[in-house]
This record gives structure tokens, sequence and C-alpha cells, in this order.
């Protein structure tokens, strides 16, 4: 494909979803999303394709420019003020023209509002946190990057951690009677660990769970050497170990498993719709493939019976995924409609959608590039990159065993 074509799907038209559920407004901040997608990355892939500082630049664009790291913050703290958890449909509008751009840009725009969206919602968590925060987030003419430090499945060289929903803690937190002290070995984060300029940590306490704030630049935050990994190229990480890291009392707040749940939701549901995006956009090329190949000169690829099948295997996964990660956003914002709670509800029907998503969306892409054979897999068409992406976003959240073993222990 031609760089700058503008042979783009309208993914509206092309594949169903609940837009009753949504307003002009979230429409409009889609379409401006869209616009984004289509100007800054889709027309200018062949140019920039891998380019950090490209990727950096684009995504200060839709996070300061457009304005989306500021849509759920309040107003009177520099936000745009909309409301949790009604916004959890028009962020996965966004996050669906973003996957269709990049994922890896998605990946860590989806970590800052994850985080963000968490903390608006802890009634527990103080002002001054949360204006500390709202700070990076809204008053910054530059993209501060937040790298988050989760429960994981551990390292067998280190001592035993707390555990949190079958995950282990990475990091502990002391009390030092005038601020706190925090420590992690070789903690690796869940992303941007090599070059984020704040870390958001999940460490033990003696008795429960703490949240933590710091800068990448304090005294004692050490990085390891930059991680390789398949995809996700915006998103630079590295292990970080955390030294006897000094803490004020408004860097830390006093949380529970919760928490966790539901920064896990949030991170998931915004996850999906950028596997979702993603796979929209290899439809997309995939379809312009087909569309202008011809077997034996005897009529066009996408009229050939297998080769059709194909195509509908791809739109099949994707129709069944956006509906998925759509009901997902409804019932986080109106779980009642759904007839469950909030908390393990969610945290549970959260993993369970997601690794639908993003099995579906990878059987859908896989099949794509089967069919167009070498191209597939050539730098020039794009494919392989979603590819790269989506399995190494899998990786990152775990995979499908953890999930599993969630349910197993719900139910």
């Amino acid at each position: 494909m031609k760089e700058g074509q503008s042979d783009t799907i309208n993914s509206n038209s092309y594949f169903p979803y609940p837009k009753e559920w949504l307003d002009a407004e979230s429409e409009d901040i889609a379409e401006s999303v869209r616009k984004w997608a289509d100007n800054e990355v889709i027309a200018k892939r062949l140019q920039f394709r891998e380019d950090l500082e490209h990727q950096m630049r684009t995504l200060a664009i839709l996070a300061v420019d457009i304005g989306l790291h500021r849509l759920i913050w309040p107003e009177e703290i520099g936000g745009v003020g909309f409301p949790l958890p009604d916004a959890s449909s028009t962020l996965v509008r966004a996050y669906e023209e973003i996957g269709r751009a990049d994922p890896g840009i998605g990946y860590i725009s989806a970590a800052n509002i994850a985080l963000a969206a968490t903390l608006l919602e802890d009634q527990g968590i103080g002002g001054e946190m949360k204006k500390k925060m709202a700070a990076a987030f809204c008053d910054s003419e530059d993209v501060e990057l937040f790298s988050l430090i989760l429960p994981g499945l551990g390292d067998i060289n280190a001592k035993s951690h707390r555990i949190v929903s079958g995950r282990e803690v990475q990091a502990e937190l002391q009390n030092e009677g005038n601020g706190w002290i925090l420590r992690a070995e070789r903690a690796r984060p869940f992303n941007s660990g090599y070059n984020a300029s704040m870390y958001g940590v999940l460490a033990s306490l003696p008795e429960g769970l703490g949240f933590a704030v710091i800068e990448a630049d304090k005294k004692g935050v050490e990085r390891g050497e930059l991680l390789k990994t398949t995809g996700l190229s915006a998103s630079l990480n590295s292990d970080v170990s955390l030294r006897d890291v000094r803490l004020s009392d408004d860097a830390v707040a006093f949380v529970d498993e919760s928490f966790y749940k539901r920064l896990s939701a949030w991170m998931r549901l915004l996850t999906g719709s950028i596997a979702v995006g993603s796979a929209i956009d290899v439809y997309r090329l995939v379809k312009d493939w087909a569309d202008n190949r011809v077997i034996k000169g005897k009529g066009l690829l996408r009229d050939n019976p297998m080769d059709a099948a194909v195509l509908a295997q791809v739109a099949m996964d994707i129709v069944n995924s956006r509906l998925l990660i759509h009901n997902l956003a409804r019932a986080m914002a109106k779980p009642g409609v759904f007839g469950i709670g909030g908390g393990d509800d969610i945290f549970i029907l959260s993993g369970v959608i997601s690794v639908r998503v993003l099995d579906d969306c990878m059987h859908a892409i896989n099949r794509a590039m089967e069919m167009m054979g070498s191209a597939g897999y050539s730098k020039e068409w794009h494919v392989e990159k979603h590819w790269r992406d989506l399995k190494t976003m899998q990786v990152y959240l775990g995979g499908r065993t953890p999930v599993e073993m969630d349910v197993a222990r719900y139910y």
C-alpha cells in the first residue's frame, strides 16, 4: 500500500457497536482521534514506522493538543470533566481509533488513563496526591509518562512478597515516622520503565497495601538495561530497582486489593479496545490486498471461495470482539444493568472479555497474514507490526492462565 493512501475504513459503518451508549460529544472525540490516526500515523508509516521520536510527538498531539489525557480529570483541577465511570464507552471509541494507528502508542497512553481513572474513583485517596497527578496530566505541555509497577508472576530469585489476586507484589513500603521508605529489587514495570518520568508503585505494607508515586530522578531509583521486546516499540521498558527511596506522606496512599482489581479492569478495557482497532486496520489492509490481486488471470483474490472465507473469518472476529469490549465498558459504567456488582465481578468480567478479545483479534491477524503470504510479513504492509504489538501486549497482560486461575477462584 502506498504511503499516504486515504483508503481508510470507517469503523463506524463496517463493524457495529451500540451507539446509544455514546453521546454526540463522545463521537466528536472519536472523530478527532480518527483524524489524528489517519494524518499523523497511518499516512506516515513508511517514513517513520517505529521511530521513537515521532511516536512521542504524535502521543503529545493526542494527549495534549487533542486533550485525551485531560478527558476524565475534573474541570476544577484542569481537566475536561467527563464523568467516571460513564466515560468508559467514550474511551473505548477513542482507543479503538488509536489502535488502528499504533497499538504501542495506545498501550502507554492506556496505562496513564487507567491509572488516572482508578485514582479518581478511589474515594480513600487524598486530594493532595490527586492534585499532584492532575498537574502532571493536565498542566504539562509535554507528555508525562507514568510507569506502573504492579503485582506480577514473581521472581524465584527474590524474597517473597504479599500475594494480591494470585500475583506477587513487587515492592514494599516501610514507615519511618516522618515519611516512608520504598524498596524493590529488579521490579518489572507494566510499561515505560526505561524512560518514564514518574512511577506508580503498588507496594506491600506490614498490614495491607500502599500506592506510591515517585519521580524517576529521585535518589535510589535505578533502571536496568533496555529490555528487548517483539513489539510495542513506543514503550521502552527495563527492570527498576528502588533502593531505600524516601517518600513524604503525601506521596503514599493506603489502598486495598480492590484498587488493583479496578486498575486491572481499566487496563484490560483500554487494551482490548486497542486490539479491536488494530484488527480493524488489518482488515483494511487485507481487504485492499484481496481487492487488487488476480489469481492466475482468472479473477480477483476476494472472489475465490477460500480467500473469501478468510476475509469473513477476520470480519467475524472483529464483530465479536467489538461487541464484547463495548459491553464491558457498559458493564463498568452500569453494572446493575448486567445483574452484577462492582469489585470482583468487574475484575473477573474484564479478564474474561480481554482474554477473548485478544485471542480473537490475534486469530484475525494470523489469518490475514496467512492469506497475504510473504506480504503479510513485509514491513511495507504493516500487518506484521500489528501482530507483534498485540502479541507483546498479551505477554504483558499475563496471557490466559492467570485469568483462568482468577475465574477458578471466583466461581
